[in-house]
């Protein structure tokens, strides 16, 4: 006789639940492990079975829902299910047999109104034994200040889940990923790891396409940037493949969410309306309708809003953390004041252009480590020398959230989740005291600037923000 253990790996579940089933035990695992669900969302759930000997063919799955919206599979071991339009509490129950026995599970799902989306950029590129070539300022401290992870292979099943645990915590539902072409590493890590592991649950992915590398020809410091289409089809169609149709691909009014570096250095180039062109004819071709997010803003706003409605919606990717500008080390309040101000004529723009406006924030800066050279003056975390560590992004998330749209569930950006060469990360940092001390013995990396070993601080202020 055979008898199921029937456990729905879903929400937290004990150490005994979490266990690999005994030899001769019979598991059913029901995947994605969600506990909440938005109004209208739709959702996959799957059926396995551990340790079951017999023909699984046998086997014949009926589901069930107290709030209906079972649209495909009913019969089968992964269903559709349609979240209803209305805040409520639903039941999921899935009965299974073999025709000798039965036994069946059901599990609840909150279905809440949509949250706001917090969107972070996220770079799957850190593994080998170089932590992606290694050169960032934290790491040249006296003493080194590490990620809390440690110098992580971001390939590892307990790094994603850690980062998925930490973005949860802290209200992020989106990870706008770096993305350098089909097959690289972090096209390999995203796709096979990340969107593939069991634990995402329900947060947002969107590519951010790294155009100083993808549109090149010849030399990336002089003019061959954005020079070369050719393979711009090649790479639409790649993640029309491999993404789109994912049911955790961010889209906005069901079209995937794409975002696109440096498109005002690509109008200035005078290819944006060539390229754009030949992403939506492909997206497209592949039975897509893209939603273009363009990296359009910085600085002063102009007087015109230019190319801006070949895109539908723009944004800043904050690549000095502009709210200090070129030369101070310290923002301060007004700094910041500024820059929002400046943020809000170019929402204006976008107004007239008739695209979306996405705000973003920044920790700070400090590239030193890894272009040292360039002499990129950095940017304290600090709003002034006197005030505490955080509160520049503090002023600066409260900035964005000014200037968000209801319209796109009120995003906003932050640079970044873990960019450790630029020092703009909010990933946690192993615990430790602030130091301005570098190897130099000189204030090369620091610049007299002090750093702390942060821990959670940024996730706090984010998680406070969110909630408020």
């Amino acid at each position: 006789m055979y008898v199921f253990t029937l456990l729905l790996w879903i929400g937290i579940t004990s150490c005994e639940d979490d266990a690999p089933p005994a030899e001769d035990e019979v598991r059913l695992s029901v995947t994605p492990k969600i506990e909440t669900a938005t109004v209208g969302s739709e959702l996959t759930f799957t059926c396995d079975i551990y340790n079951y000997n017999r023909d699984q063919s046998l086997l014949t799955y009926n589901w069930t829902s107290s709030c209906e919206g079972i649209t495909d599979g009913a019969s089968t071991n992964t269903i559709t299910w349609q979240a209803p339009d209305e805040p409520t509490d639903c039941n999921i129950k899935v009965a299974v047999s073999d025709g000798e026995f039965s036994d069946e599970y059901s599990f609840p799902v909150l279905v809440e109104e949509e949250k706001d989306m917090v969107g972070v950029y996220y770079y799957p590129w850190y593994g080998g034994n170089d932590f992606h070539g290694g050169n960032y300022l934290r790491e040249f401290l006296e003493p080194a200040q590490l990620p809390m992870l440690g110098e992580y292979n971001d390939t590892e099943a307990r790094v994603i889940e850690k980062h998925f645990e930490w973005s949860e915590y802290a209200g992020i539902n989106l990870w706008v990923s770096s993305w350098w072409g089909p097959n690289d590493r972090t096209d390999k890590t995203l796709r096979n790891r990340v969107m593939m592991n069991p634990n995402i649950k329900e947060l947002k992915i969107a590519l951010f396409y790294e155009s100083t590398s993808l549109m090149t020809a010849g030399s990336v410091d002089g003019d061959g940037r954005w020079q070369d289409l050719s393979e711009v089809a090649n790479h639409i169609q790649h993640m029309a493949t491999y993404y789109w149709n994912h049911p955790n691909y961010y889209k906005i009014d069901g079209r995937p969410v794409l975002f696109i570096y440096l498109t005002r250095a690509m109008e200035g180039r005078g290819v944006l309306e060539d390229a754009i062109n030949i992403m939506r004819e492909q997206a497209t071709l592949a039975g897509f309708d893209i939603y273009i997010v363009g990296d359009h803003v910085f600085g002063n706003p102009p007087s015109t809003p230019g190319q801006m409605a070949l895109l539908d919606a723009v944004t800043n990717y904050d690549v000095y953390g502009s709210s200090g500008g070129r030369n101070v080390l310290y923002a301060t309040q007004q700094g910041v004041d500024n820059y929002y101000a400046n943020m809000a004529g170019w929402k204006s723009l976008a107004d007239q252009a008739g695209v979306k406006f996405i705000p973003a924030a920044s920790p700070g800066y400090n590239d030193c480590g890894v272009r040292k050279e360039a002499m990129h003056q950095p940017l304290s975390r600090k709003l002034s020398e006197n005030d505490e560590f955080g509160s520049l992004f503090k002023a600066n998330v409260e900035g964005a959230q000014q200037l968000t749209e209801p319209d796109i569930r009120n995003l906003f950006m932050i640079n970044s989740w873990n960019e450790w060469h630029e020092d703009t990360q909010i990933e946690p940092v192993a615990p430790a005291s602030a130091t301005n001390t570098d190897i130099s013995g000189t204030g090369d990396y620091t610049w007299g600037l002090e750093y702390e070993g942060y821990g959670m601080r940024y996730l706090d202020i984010l998680k406070e923000a969110v909630e408020n």
